[in-house]
């Protein structure tokens, strides 16, 4: 993965230390989902970096699949529209109503099962999945018991998949670090988030037998037009995605936000 900053991470064996973690990452979702209504969120075609997921993930009918961190549920959505069998969890009991409700109306008679609880702790049971797959999870938890659990929860052979923000790009951490929530620029998402480092593609490889990173989506300039612009620059956010995909065809491409991690058993 090429050079990374590490940071260093409190205790992860600490329980408490865990658990005041795990309740204001709920706050914070459950506060979201407040604001969004199942019914006006219809299934739509996935996204380039939910089909980037998906492609890695080999998802098929009757795949077992465990959909980590579910959110407002678009991606069970589309792995029932595959054919997978898929178990939602998320920490936010919030969010997964606004999933179920979705999965009721726009599900097409597809069923998901709910299961409220941390990526840390799942309380799942052992060797019960073919794929894990989720968009923007690893950063929001602690990455040691983690990587644990997800190992422990994958079948034999079994593949976990997300698609998650990188820590490799100097800079777009001097940007997080110096310039998010001053001068006008927004800070998004919780306190406790923060994109992969070295360490963490060591745990993974330390879990798995093999684990790599790629870089189907390049995001490098979208940002400046999501925390600058606001994306209400039409002119500005067209060049932004132009520099993005001129950057996509190089070697700098290892430097996007945004990191396909795949990890086999």
């Amino acid at each position: 993965m090429g050079a990374q900053m590490s940071t260093p991470t409190p205790s992860l064996h600490d329980l408490g230390y865990l658990e005041e973690r795990w309740e204001r990452e709920q706050i914070f979702h459950d506060d979201l989902a407040v604001q969004l209504d199942p019914a006006a969120l219809p299934v739509t075609e996935p996204p380039h970096y939910d089909e980037a997921v998906l492609a890695a993930a080999g998802i098929g009918p009757g795949t077992r699949v465990l959909d980590l961190g579910c959110g407002q549920g678009d991606l069970t959505l589309t792995l029932l529209a595959r054919g997978a069998e898929v178990t939602s969890l998320d920490l936010s009991v919030g969010m997964l109503d606004v999933a179920r409700q979705r999965v009721e109306r726009f599900g097409g008679g597809r069923t998901a099962e709910f299961v409220a609880a941390p990526v840390e702790k799942t309380g799942l049971p052992d060797g019960s999945f073919d794929v894990v797959v989720g968009r923007w999870i690893l950063h929001h938890v602690d990455l040691r018991p983690a990587a644990a659990e997800l190992a422990r929860i994958l079948a034999p052979g079994g593949r976990a998949v997300f698609l998650e923000n990188s820590g490799a790009n100097p800079v777009l951490n001097f940007a997080r670090d110096h310039l998010a929530g001053r001068f006008g620029i927004p800070r998004l998402g919780t306190e406790d988030e923060r994109p992969l480092v070295a360490d963490d593609w060591s745990i993974l490889g330390r879990n798995f037998a093999r684990v790599r990173g790629e870089f189907p989506v390049v995001d490098f300039f979208e940002l400046f037009n999501r925390q600058v612009f606001r994306y209400r620059n039409r002119l500005g956010g067209s060049v932004c995605r132009g520099l993005d995909q001129l950057v996509g065809r190089t070697s700098l491409r290892k430097y996007s936000y945004r990191v396909l991690v795949v990890a086999e058993k």
